[in-house]
């Protein structure tokens, strides 16, 4: 590893690590956004000094002149008191001086941290399907819905740093109940389909099934395309950007987002709102886009 570093040595090096809940990525990068010698690491189930321990080891493992240390973590991240609020996949770095903990175990070096979210929306308009915006939409749908709002190229934090937290919309009401936007991502339909079958399946099997006809797989889908058609409606009525970067493995399939077009323009002819179509993008970097956002926070915040 030293060697490949050493042939393609940077002047000033920042090494970024993107905290989530299975797994720590890691890369260096520069002030062009140039990243290299990406890897990652389990995350520490033992606590935070395993964090540490871990963090410290890639630290040494570089001879680049390292300048600073940029963060992604999950959680409501205060980025300037370098903490972290609410929960996570990862409770041991919460109400902690975790920037402080880390910059001492790391020589020293400024620490930035910005929320996962946060970095995936910044570094899609850095360097991604955003770049050249200012005023765009982060939309991430997983096992639930999470997204940031960027506007005049600032984030956009609310009262508790909870601001994008779209899985909340409501969106549908069934049987006297409201449900939340994030109750209808393909993980949670696969799981209905499975939880009536008793076949175990996942979203892109869903997709399959109901390409093939499946009745329960169709009507599954039609309630996820559904959900992301009214979901993505009220943050385009609320917020009208100019973008909105659609994230998350069902970005990956290129049909998703025409499928959404289609009930978003069924709505539009119903309703007669269609003068307020959102525009919506893959996103390009992937998983790739919070290491990209948390070099760039970095460098707007120390640089």
């Amino acid at each position: 590893m030293r060697k490949e570093q050493k042939k393609g040595s940077f002047m000033n090096s920042y090494l970024i690590f993107d905290m989530g809940g299975t797994s720590v990525k890691y890369a260096f990068g520069d002030k062009e956004g140039h990243l290299k010698d990406n890897g990652s690491f389990p995350t520490p189930a033992e606590g935070l000094e395993s964090m540490l321990d871990e963090m410290r080891r890639i630290f040494d493992s570089s001879r680049e002149r390292i300048a600073g240390i940029a963060l992604s973590s999950p959680g409501a991240v205060d980025p300037r008191k370098g903490r972290v609020g609410g929960i996570s996949a990862i409770p041991y770095i919460h109400e902690i001086p975790l920037t402080e903990r880390i910059s001492s175990r790391l020589d020293g070096l400024p620490v930035t941290i910005e929320n996962d979210a946060n970095c995936a929306a910044l570094g899609e308009m850095w360097k991604g399907a955003a770049a050249g915006k200012s005023n765009i939409v982060s939309v991430v749908c997983g096992s639930g819905i999470g997204g940031s709002i960027v506007m005049n190229g600032a984030v956009c934090r609310g009262q508790t740093n909870n601001c994008g937290e779209f899985g909340n919309y409501l969106v549908n009401r069934a049987d006297g109940h409201y449900e939340t936007w994030s109750s209808f991502t393909m993980v949670k339909q696969a799981a209905k389909y499975a939880g009536t079958t008793g076949k175990r399946t996942d979203g892109r099997e869903l997709f399959k099934l109901a390409e093939s006809g499946d009745p329960l797989a169709l009507r599954l889908t039609e309630e996820f395309y559904e959900a992301m058609a009214v979901g993505l409606f009220s943050i385009q009525f609320t917020l009208d950007t100019e973008l909105i970067v659609l994230g998350g493995g069902i970005s990956e399939a290129p049909f998703v987002i025409p499928e959404i077009y289609k009930r978003m323009k069924r709505m539009a002819q119903e309703d007669r709102f269609g003068f307020l179509m959102p525009k919506i993008v893959p996103c390009r970097f992937g998983n790739r886009a919070n290491l990209y956002g948390a070099l760039f926070h970095y460098l707007q915040e120390i640089e």
